[in-house]
């Protein structure tokens, strides 16, 4: 919203039941007068311009940022700590149009640290989207993304004493099909993703395998959404998914597994000052191997806003799912996580904003439970409609129990950014 610095958006995976079960102010089918956050809230003086050339738009934008990290190893000992300069420039162009609108991007960032260099990251993403009108009421949208990516030390996933971070390959082709009548709007939905990991190596230079973690997942989905009245609408969705991975030879068998999950939910209005959305499902994931336990639990994500004063939001949130995971012992973790957080917009161009979360994660055919608490607090300056500053101060600690236990660890992060973007 801000033009902030956070991580590349655009090489994650898109969830088509991201908007279920999470409040969407900006985005509401059925016309409801919903309240406007202070993340939310257009400021039309601060919006970047871009560059028109005959029928197309193009977008430049430059993020410079340095961090000041205590522990970039993500380890209770030793702490290492480093100065990391990030540089992330972007560039899109686009073709808006009522009835058959267009837009392809592309993104780097590369990282230096400055006294640790086997640390630095030079990662990429390409995408191409486009969206068909076909009637007035049936859309049609197409995504298309290539990208390499680099994995956090903080990772569940990355294991301690490998000399530089992981690093994969991801390719995904979406598509999406969505009707509308009345107040009933259906959503089809079609995700294949490819991950590619490389290995790695310890100190000593000893090979990492990585290979067990290559992927392929093909899912499919539909969600039926009904607006009952002005002030509560009411969802459901299935999707089932199949996995496919790399044919192992050894000790550890692949992750081959199908599976599928069920939910229901609601977002309403509470009175004038409160917002809410709530969904609940069921997920199973069935692995083809023995070795592997099968997972199955309880899906839940809520979130609840509160418009205290039109420059003061509360929000809290909870989302309990099943993900996949990279530890060779584990067939996945169910992840439980809450967070609150307070906006505040002390003047029109400058937003603070505090959050603290708390995660947990039970891994599954595993002796291993993660416990890892965060705080941030962020200040964003908006400048003029082509610069932004922001600031921020985090915080995240893990405490990991079991005979197959992680890290434990302490991390405080400083940050101080700027964004060019447009004209």
């Amino acid at each position: 919203m801000f033009g902030g610095i956070s991580p590349a958006a655009m090489a994650q995976q898109y969830d088509p039941f991201d908007r279920l079960g999470m409040l969407q102010g900006s985005d509401n089918p059925f016309g409801r007068d919903r309240n406007v956050g202070v993340s939310e809230r257009p400021r039309p003086a601060y919006n970047a311009v871009p560059i028109k050339a005959g029928s197309l738009q193009i977008m430049p934008q430059l993020v410079t940022k340095l961090d000041l990290d205590d522990n970039i190893y993500a380890l209770q000992t030793p702490r290492s700590n480093d100065e990391i300069l990030l540089f992330r420039p972007r560039l899109s162009i686009g073709r808006p149009s009522p009835n058959m609108a267009w837009s392809i991007a592309g993104e780097y960032e590369g990282t230096r640290y400055l006294q640790h260099s086997s640390e630095n990251t030079n990662d990429y993403a390409v995408q191409g989207s486009a969206r068909y009108t076909i009637r007035r009421d049936t859309i049609l949208d197409l995504r298309l993304l290539q990208s390499r990516d680099s994995e956090e030390r903080a990772s569940p996933d990355s294991l301690t004493g490998i000399v530089r971070p992981n690093r994969f390959y991801r390719s995904e082709a979406f598509g999406e099909l969505s009707h509308s009548f009345n107040r009933l709007r259906l959503r089809g939905t079609l995700d294949y993703e490819r991950r590619n990991y490389l290995d790695n190596r310890d100190a000593a230079g000893n090979e990492i395998d990585q290979d067990f973690r290559d992927h392929s997942t093909l899912t499919g989905s539909m969600i039926v959404e009904y607006g009952l009245s002005p002030s509560f609408a009411v969802f459901t969705a299935a999707s089932a998914n199949s996995r496919d991975y790399r044919t192992r030879i050894g000790p550890v068998p692949a992750r081959d597994s199908s599976g599928y999950e069920l939910a229901l939910g609601a977002n309403f209005d509470v009175g004038h000052l409160m917002r809410g959305s709530l969904r609940l499902g069921y997920l199973e994931q069935d692995y083809k191997d023995p070795l592997f336990n099968d997972v199955n639990g309880l899906l839940v994500r809520g979130e609840l806003a509160y418009f205290v004063t039109p420059l003061v939001t509360l929000t809290a949130k909870i989302d309990r799912n099943v993900s996949e995971t990279g530890v060779i012992e584990a067939a996945g973790y169910v992840r439980t996580a809450a967070s609150f957080r307070a906006d505040y917009e002390l003047l029109r161009n400058l937003i603070l904003r505090a959050e603290v979360g708390n995660e947990h994660r039970n891994f599954v055919g595993a002796d291993r439970r993660d416990n890892r608490f965060t705080g941030d607090l962020s200040a964003t300056y908006l400048i003029s409609p082509r610069w932004s500053l922001q600031m921020s101060l985090d915080h995240r600690g893990q405490n990991s129990s079991g005979l197959l236990s992680g890290r434990d660890f302490s991390e405080n992060r400083l940050s101080i950014g700027a964004v060019l973007k447009g004209l």
